[in-house]
């Protein structure tokens, strides 16, 4: 059925009902045409639009206009109106309605009793726009939200600055803002290619060239094109104005003084810092985080990459396989525009793969851009070239020390790292500053701002210092800064900026391990951060670097960092993650080096990690007399935090004993102090200790309930990834306990691969293997089964109430159901199984249960 719409009212009130010319007739009442006598089917938009331009048919009726009409109160694209007067000319004749190019439409024919329609202006004013804009613009990809943000700029202000790094689309942005706003200005939309210019001087040339102007050339060039600009109503496009800034703002300037109706969009590495000035910094484009994203294909830089590659490969389409390697070209190449167009030219000789694989030599891949490319586009080492011989000679020598950096960075780092006794570290502050508003370095994040150099940037920032036969110098420098920095914030118990600082701390220790590293700065940079690490569930990560320096803590040490070294080796070996025997001989050295150092608070806390490896090995008297030890040092001063993770311990203690209601009482005593010192970390160890032993004493509702709130407490703070790989592995014995087998798997399936970053998969075997049993899969169970008694003997820490428990139950339902000697044949694969493997059987068993 057609769509209706009310035709608009004339100026002078209710449309005329009739309206007659050359052999059509229009019929208002009835919102009817007929050609020849013979009624034609018209749609109620395109009836509506006829209406209007008969109506108006003495003037040219803008876009705007119609649209505001035809459309009344809705929101519709331009080519809605586009699609409409197509369909009159195939009906009326091509005649009937004349394109005013830049202005609207207008309706041409003779109605029956009027005089002849004025005509339009001679061919020659209509052969073009007014402007210079290229007939057609590149399409945009991913850049809808940009788009509409930069017209909006337009709307209120004389001067809109599209800023950013070279190559991330600044140009593509301005010609698509340029071209919807052409309708706006009177007297057209003008653009001036300024990338090739070598100098200002020609700056007012350039411009009256572009617009086809021919000055009298009497007065200076600046004076004469003002005052040819001055009555008219414009917008000017300005682009890549980097290198010609004193220029460019010397022409606004006599510009929005005297020629009000110029409004002016410009694109740049830099701002211009001119009154009025509204800046635009463009983001890279959007890349997905993973081939998991149902969206994935709609992400800007995803789809510049696969319609760079149709146009050198047409009927190309992205497969499902193809997918990860596309997205980890973009995330590569940061979303930058440039880079990703550069890369889609290599990939018909490379393949997706060939190029992904390649892109670590970027600068001899990221080449052959387009023949229409400025030449400083033409290559990715190109563009950045350019960008670097803008920068003054204190300026380079920054940015190229900034090269030493992996992923973002303070303010004061950088300071820290790029000062010397040329440039001091307030003239630094200046040469980021400048940096920033030359896009060479991104400022991200509030209040305080951390910087980053995009990787391409970085890689060419990391050429530079090698150029300069710097790079060992500053790595050094570097690595000392960031060693610094963790220690400093350890001390300071600042987990944010050590959290915020990894990639740094990451990239330092390997520097630190390798031929010219330094011994002491890879133990501390193993060290400090271990404790973070583990707190974020990253516990083998911290115990690989403290197990890699080991080596290197001998007597040339500092004894205060090898105390540390031994404590934090120690206590992360625990749960099976080390030996026993080897935490245990490790917190005795640290207790040794601590004890001679006079070292009291970290005296005490080795006393309560000795205390707990001795736990795990079940040696009760000897964790007792730890603890006894710990609490003799306590006095009326002693920090309040210590004395409850000592009580924490002496739970734990009361707990693998079997005087379970003691240990509940203990750790509500302890956790009552951590809520009241608001240590949050430890409260959600407490509850977590708490819903264990309720566990143990065979509540496994109560349990259930806890361990549900304390996982979803845990997902919701920042460091809360072992604490929630506890509370999962919790959750699935409390579950299994009460029958609930189908929400049991699907907790286990997410607490593995938590629990394997953890590095305790195998302290939770036995209630994986209790699930699986309980499932009647036995022959998983046991598989499981087997590998929880060989980590038990290589690690030499007994089971607690609960994993006891869970063991004996899925060993005696498989030997009730399976063959005696098919029991013994699973326990002994598991036994010999990768961890790989035994976590497949708990994805498998939930993939199952999720099919039936």
């Amino acid at each position: 059925m057609p769509l209706r719409s009310q035709p608009p009212e004339d100026a002078a009130g209710a449309l005329p009902p009739h309206f007659c010319f050359g052999t059509a007739e229009l019929s208002v009442p009835d919102q009817q045409l007929r050609l020849a006598g013979v009624p034609v089917a018209l749609g109620g938009r395109a009836f509506a639009l006829l209406c209007v331009l008969i109506t108006h048919r003495d003037r040219v009726v803008s876009k705007n206009e119609l649209l505001e009409r035809v459309w009344a109160g809705l929101v519709v694209e331009e080519n809605n109106l586009q699609v409409q007067i197509s369909t009159l000319r195939r009906l009326l004749g091509a005649q009937v309605i004349a394109t005013v190019p830049g202005r609207g439409y207008r309706f041409m024919a003779t109605l029956a009793g009027d005089a002849p329609a004025a005509p339009l202006p001679a061919p020659a004013d209509l052969a073009t726009p007014a402007g210079n804009l290229p007939a057609r613009v590149p399409e945009l990809y991913g850049r809808e939200v940009e788009l509409a943000a930069v017209q909006a700029l337009l709307e209120h202000a004389p001067l809109v600055s599209v800023v950013g790094p070279g190559g991330i689309g600044k140009t593509h942005l301005a010609l698509a803002v340029a071209q919807a706003q052409r309708q706006h200005h009177p007297d057209g939309v003008w653009l001036v290619a300024l990338a090739a210019q070598d100098g200002g001087a020609l700056l007012p040339t350039l411009v009256a060239q572009a617009m086809r102007l021919t000055l009298p050339n009497h007065q200076p060039l600046l004076d004469e094109l003002v005052a040819a600009l001055q009555p008219r109503h414009m917008l000017l496009v300005l682009d890549n104005c980097e290198h010609l800034l004193p220029a460019v703002c010397a022409l606004l300037a006599r510009l929005f003084s005297d020629a009000p109706g110029v409004q002016v969009l410009l694109t740049s590495q830099e701002r211009l810092k001119l009154p009025g000035e509204q800046v635009y910094r463009l983001a890279p484009l959007a890349v997905p985080l993973d081939a998991g994203d149902p969206g994935a294909a709609d992400y800007g830089a995803l789809r510049l990459l696969v319609e760079r590659v149709r146009a050198l490969q047409p009927g190309f389409v992205l497969q499902p396989a193809q997918l990860p390697p596309a997205i980890d070209i973009c995330r590569q190449l940061d979303g930058l525009a440039l880079a990703i167009e550069l890369a889609a030219a290599r990939v018909p000789l490379l393949g997706l793969q060939g190029v992904r694989d390649r892109l670590g030599e970027r600068f001899r891949v990221l080449t052959s851009g387009t023949r229409l490319a400025p030449a400083r586009h033409q290559t990715l080492q190109a563009a950045l070239d350019w960008s670097h011989s803008l920068l003054s000679a204190d300026e380079k020598t920054v940015y190229r020390r900034l090269g030493v950096f992996a992923g973002a960075f303070s303010m004061a780092t950088a300071q820290a790292l790029a000062s010397d006794a040329q440039i001091d570290a307030w003239a630094v502050l200046e040469h980021l500053s400048a940096l920033v508003d030359k896009s060479l370095v991104l400022a991200e994040g509030e209040p305080e701002p951390r910087l980053r150099l995009l990787e391409s940037t970085r890689a060419h920032a990391q050429a530079q210092l090698a150029a300069a036969g710097e790079a060992q110098a500053w790595q050094t420098r570097h690595a000392a800064c960031i060693r610094t920095l963790a220690e400093r914030a350890v001390r300071e118990r600042d987990t944010h900026a050590l959290r915020a600082d990894m990639p740094n701390v990451r990239s330092a220790f390997a520097w630190a391990c390798g031929p010219e590293g330094d011994a002491a700065t890879a133990v501390s940079l193993a060290t400090a951060p271990a404790v973070l690490l583990a707190v974020d569930g990253a516990v083998t990560e911290a115990l690989d670097r403290l197990l890699a320096v080991e080596p290197l803590v001998d007597a040339r040490l500092p004894d205060d960092l090898a105390a540390l070294f031994w404590q934090w080796l120690g206590r992360l070996g625990v749960e099976g993650r080390l030996p026993s025997t080897r935490c245990i001989a490790a917190l005795e050295r640290a207790i040794d080096l601590f004890t001679r150092l006079g070292n009291r608070r970290h005296l005490h806390a080795c006393m309560r990690h000795l205390a707990e490896a001795r736990i795990a090995t079940g040696d009760w008297p000897k964790a007792r007399s730890a603890l006894q030890a710990a609490q003799a040092m306590e006095d009326a001063h002693w920090p309040v935090a210590d004395v409850m993770r000592r009580l924490r311990v002496e739970a734990l203690l009361y707990a693998h004993a079997g005087l379970l209601h003691q240990g509940l009482e203990t750790a509500q005593r302890a956790l009552d102090i951590a809520g009241a010192a608001h240590i949050e970390r430890y409260q959600m160890v407490l509850l977590d200790d708490i819903a264990r032993m309720h566990l143990d004493l065979g509540n496994a509702s109560e349990a259930e309930q806890r361990f549900r709130a304390l996982a979803g407490q845990a997902r919701r703070t920042a460091n809360g990834g072992l604490t929630l790989s506890h509370a999962l592995s919790g959750l699935v014995a409390a579950l299994t306990a009460r029958g609930e087998f189908d929400a049991a798997l699907a907790a286990a399936d997410e607490a593995v691969p938590l629990l394997r970053r953890c590095g305790i998969f195998l302290a939770r075997a036995d209630v994986l293997a209790c699930l699986m049993a309980r499932r009647r899969s036995h022959d998983s169970a046991m598989r499981l089964l087997g590998a929880a008694d060989r980590f038990r003997a290589a690690c030499g820490s007994s089971r607690d109430v609960t994993e006891s428990r869970c063991r004996d139950q899925a060993l005696a339902l498989s030997e009730a159901a399976c063959p005696a000697q098919k029991v013994r044949q699973w326990q002994a694969e598991g036994a010999a199984a990768s961890d790989d493997e035994l976590a497949g059987l708990v994805t498998a068993a939930r993939a199952e249960a999720i099919r039936r």
